[in-house]
């Protein structure tokens, strides 16, 4: 099983890793924490951000005039606001989507060869397997390491992605077929409702 979640500080990071441990039952789980990055902007949130978060909190894929609409701004101004939010990393959006009805997600443990670029593998891979990358991952404290989530219309187009990915030249390459999937509420909810 996977658990992936953001935390709000690296000093929850043991508390999360005991808890994922008795709750899926892994007695030695692997906890990677990944590469993203951030830049600190001199400002905070306004009141608008915050609105503007709760609005596609649910739903990253809204259209800008809707997010205007329910926010009560206009839609330059949502644009603008939201353009900073991305520009300076202070946000990821995502959806949830229901594996079911996207077909078939892989998700691929890449192990690579001491000494690989891992900036040029990712935007290797993401470039070469477009249309079938979800994400691809590194980590910060699991050297020589990728998980690449891919999707595919059928089990065919899903074994000719393993079978083009096997050919890269990787030290190691492990599919996990994903069957279901759950989304939870977090802290980030919480603080959305409370804004």
């Amino acid at each position: 099983p996977y658990d992936l979640c953001f935390l709000r500080d690296i000093s929850e990071l043991q508390e999360f890793g005991s808890y994922v441990s008795r709750t899926a039952h892994i007695s030695e789980p692997t906890i990677g924490i990944v590469n993203i990055s951030y830049m600190t902007f001199p400002e905070s949130f306004t009141t608008v951000d915050y609105k503007i978060l709760k609005t596609l909190n649910r739903d990253a894929r809204k259209p800008i005039t809707d997010i205007s609409d329910d926010v009560g701004i206009s839609a330059k101004t949502a644009r603008k606001r939201l353009d900073r939010m991305i520009e300076n990393n202070l946000v990821n959006f995502a959806i949830e989507w229901s594996i079911q009805k996207v077909s078939l997600t892989t998700i691929f443990h890449i192990y690579l060869n001491e000494g690989t670029n891992m900036s040029s593998t990712i935007q290797h891979i993401n470039e070469k397997y477009y249309g079938n990358v979800s994400y691809c991952i590194d980590y910060s404290n699991i050297p020589n390491f990728i998980t690449l989530f891919t999707w595919a219309k059928n089990a065919q187009e899903s074994q000719r992605i393993q079978e083009e990915l096997q050919k890269e030249g990787f030290k190691d390459l492990i599919p996990h077929i994903y069957l279901s999937a759950n989304w939870y509420e977090c802290w980030v909810d919480q603080m959305l409702r409370s804004k």
